[in-house]
């Protein structure tokens, strides 16, 4: 009786494995990697087998800083957390305190503008290299 509920629970963990897998959105149109004005972009999506993708927008300043925008949850590119890394300190930023909460609305709206500026930039370069 227990080998039976054992290889049922097996199958139904495989099943529901196999059902949430490529349940991620598509990105793709933002992957890059380059200059954004004077800063260097790069966006990720990190992909966890049957679990939804984090995407990560990492951007490098002239001086040194570097800001990483993460959605972490729900594939919806809102951001769960920002970090933020200045003279060798990282500090990560959430929506669960009153400091965090009006950074990560500042970066939603930073983040919001460097993804159309990417996908702007990979249209231009496409119709471009089609001349």
């Amino acid at each position: 009786m227990t080998i039976r509920k054992t290889l049922t629970s097996i199958v139904l963990a495989g099943a529901l494995a196999l059902g949430t897998a490529g349940c991620s959105k598509d990105h793709s149109q933002y992957k890059y990697d380059g200059k954004i004005g004077e800063d260097q972009v790069t966006f990720t999506e990190k992909g966890y087998f049957a679990f939804e993708d984090d995407n990560i927008l990492t951007v490098t300043k002239p001086d040194g800083r570097v800001i990483t925008y993460v959605d972490r949850l729900k594939d919806d590119l809102k951001l769960e957390y920002v970090e933020i890394t200045a003279n060798g300190q990282t500090t990560k930023y959430t929506a669960d305190d009153e400091v965090g909460k009006p950074i990560l609305e500042e970066a939603q709206k930073q983040f919001d503008a460097y993804m159309q500026q990417i996908k702007e930039t990979r249209t231009n370069q496409g119709l471009e290299n089609l001349k």
